[in-house]
């Protein structure tokens, strides 16, 4: 018996919403002729709310979703949105209605673009990311790929009430192609907050995991940082107890074991012509390679991404 929180009720009240957003847009599409709302495949969905695309504009935007979408292999979503939400309700509608058009959570990859049009300043757009896409457009501290993206949409969409809409979705889905193109950062990992859970990639599927990833490398790494420094301690106390103990009061000279009377000295003199000389340089670069350190996104109920002021 599964208990139900009030994530949980909130969560039905998201998906509740993104259904009746739909609706409304196929009663107004019926009433005024207008293409507020269109799916060109089952992978692409362009919901536009504030009617400013004609439908050439609407069809090259749906044509530049679609070729993103075929070349990474995400479901894309992109609401152009209108009203005034704040920014938790911008981030649940944008995941209500992900997975209300494409359910599954991890096993469907994809991500939900909401563009605010709302006419204000702040503006707050937001994209999230469910499945393989929270590997490729990550939100890590140390890569935040997802901010990227929407700051360099930002030149687009200002100033407020004279955004450049098509060119902002052809530049978003630049972007997504590019970043997949890029690849999977190494040692990438998810944690999801709600599910308390971690998330990697293993040929090419994504793993569950109740602790960190990539945890033993880490440790094996500092532990052999460790060794070197206490093995480099080791060598130079034994270095420092050896020559005390073999230090000598008296010079070491010949003339300490020889019996002066009976020796004999005879000079001989060594001269040399030519001398040379050879330096060799000692290089002190081991050639190391690049970090190895993990780098950890973070996700919610199976959504990651990020969002953006502008």
């Amino acid at each position: 018996m599964r208990i139900y929180c009030k994530d949980d009720f909130r969560k039905v009240q998201h998906l509740i919403l993104a259904g009746l957003l739909l609706i409304l847009h196929s009663v107004l599409f019926c009433i005024s002729g207008t293409v507020p709302a269109s799916a060109q495949s089952d992978t692409v969905y362009l919901y536009d709310e504030s009617g400013k695309l004609n439908q050439e504009e609407y069809q090259f935007c749906l044509d530049s979703l679609e070729t993103a979408s075929q070349i990474t292999g995400m479901n894309l979503v992109v609401i152009l949105g209108t009203d005034e939400l704040s920014d938790s309700s911008i981030e649940s509608l944008a995941d209500s209605t992900y997975d209300m058009l494409f359910p599954g959570t991890w096993n469907s990859n994809g991500l939900c673009y909401y563009m605010d049009l709302c006419g204000h300043s702040p503006a707050y757009d937001y994209i999230s990311t469910s499945g393989m896409a929270q590997f490729y457009y990550t939100n890590a501290k140390s890569n935040n790929r997802v901010d990227e993206i929407l700051r360099s949409l930002g030149a687009y969409l200002v100033p407020a009430g004279s955004e450049d809409i098509t060119g902002a979705i052809a530049g978003f889905c630049e972007k997504l192609e590019y970043y997949y193109s890029a690849g999977i950062p190494d040692r990438y990992y998810v944690y999801d907050d709600v599910y308390h859970e971690y998330y990697h990639i293993e040929d090419g599927k994504i793993v569950t995991t109740s602790q960190k990833p990539y945890l033993a490398l880490d440790k094996a790494l500092l532990f052999g940082v460790i060794g070197l420094i206490i093995g480099i301690i080791i060598a130079v106390i034994t270095y420092s107890v050896t020559k005390v103990r073999y230090q000598f009061k008296t010079a070491l000279t010949p003339t300490n074991y020889i019996n002066k009377r009976t020796v004999n000295y005879r000079q001989q003199y060594d001269r040399f012509i030519r001398t040379r000389t050879t330096k060799t340089k000692v290089d002190s670069n081991s050639g190391g390679g690049g970090s190895h350190r993990s780098s950890g996104g973070h996700s919610s109920g199976g959504h990651g991404g990020g969002g953006h002021h502008r």
